[in-house]
């Protein structure tokens, strides 16, 4: 039978089996003593299965509230009580009504996103840390833990892939937002191939830029539990070409009505919507479905807005030839 107490296990081993990045491994091993690994002739660690189940314990333990520097010295039978206790509590984070991890955990490592975050109803509350720059971010012993990661950077470098990776897998984000200034392309390829979930986007942004893209990623991780209404899959064809409405808008009545102008206009409107909602289907795969409702239903609308304006033009004697 294999001793749990014997080194066998490289950091690289460790990490996929807890899930913590190496840096916050060492951090809990030489500030706090919460493992100590054996060495191998050459210095290199070696963790034990013990090891392994303890630094689990202690990533479940930290994720519930529990700070590290209490926890790091119990026994791995204490660390088993208190997460059964935690558990049946209901104290793991995700599991409370309301709670950031409910409407999805936002992160910020960025003087300009966290000032245009900061008092936003819809995100303050979701939003688990703020940093002025990634390198604090990277420098912290146990980042906390989120959903979605926004980071800005001037500049984008051969290094800043190692870097920003090792950031999303400590803080486990399932997508992150990266928004810079300047880059070779090459790099920015490396980047996305890197790092699933990333979302490259080049600054500068207006404030409500930044707020909708981030809206929009924690809104294809967390979908509305509500199905949308109903509506005919058919995309009902135009009846009035763009022309025939700029005629319709010019038109006079027998009875001075401006309706003909009115909807004219409404249809020009709905026209020009169904158009971009149905480009969006193809840019943005993370809300295609949306998208592709909000076409649908245009188009319907459109159909209804332009049988009117035919019953309408009838009535009034309207040709348009």
């Amino acid at each position: 039978m294999e001793d749990s107490t014997q080194g066998v296990y490289g950091i690289g081993a460790v990490t996929k089996r807890t899930g913590l990045a190496a840096p916050t491994i060492r951090i809990w091993e030489k500030r706090y003593g919460a493992v100590k690994p054996g060495r191998t002739e050459t210095n290199r660690r070696l963790y034990s299965g013990e090891d392994v189940a303890r630094l689990g314990l202690l990533r479940s333990l930290t994720e519930r509230g529990h700070s590290i520097r209490n926890i790091a010295n119990l026994e791995l039978s204490q660390l088993q009580k208190q997460l059964a206790e935690d558990e049946e509590a209901g104290t793991l984070v995700s599991a409370k009504p309301g709670s950031p991890s409910r409407q999805g955990r936002l992160l910020v490592a960025g003087k300009e996103a966290s000032t245009v975050l900061s008092g936003d109803e819809a995100l303050d509350s979701r939003i688990v840390g703020r940093f002025d720059t990634i390198t604090q971010l990277i420098q912290q012993e146990a980042p906390p833990t989120a959903d979605l990661l926004f980071i800005e950077a001037e500049t984008l470098h051969p290094e800043t892939v190692a870097s920003i990776r090792e950031v999303v897998n400590r803080t486990r984000a399932a997508k992150t937002i990266l928004l810079y200034r300047f880059s070779s392309s090459k790099t920015a390829t490396a980047l996305a191939r890197a790092i699933p979930g990333l979302k490259l986007l080049s600054a500068p942004l207006e404030s409500r830029q930044i707020r909708r893209e981030i809206l929009v990623q924690l809104g294809s991780l967390f979908p509305a539990s509500d199905p949308p209404p109903t509506v005919s899959e058919d995309i009902p064809e135009r009846i009035y070409t763009t022309d025939q409405l700029l005629k319709f808008a010019r038109v006079s009545t027998s009875v001075d009505c401006e309706c003909p102008q009115h909807l004219a206009g409404l249809l020009q409107g709905l026209t020009a919507f169904e158009k971009y909602s149905s480009e969006c289907e193809d840019r943005n795969p993370q809300d295609a479905a949306l998208h592709a409702f909000l076409h649908r239903t245009t188009a319907n609308v459109r159909r209804t807005m332009e049988d009117a304006l035919k019953y309408l033009a009838t009535v009034e004697g309207i040709e348009l030839d």
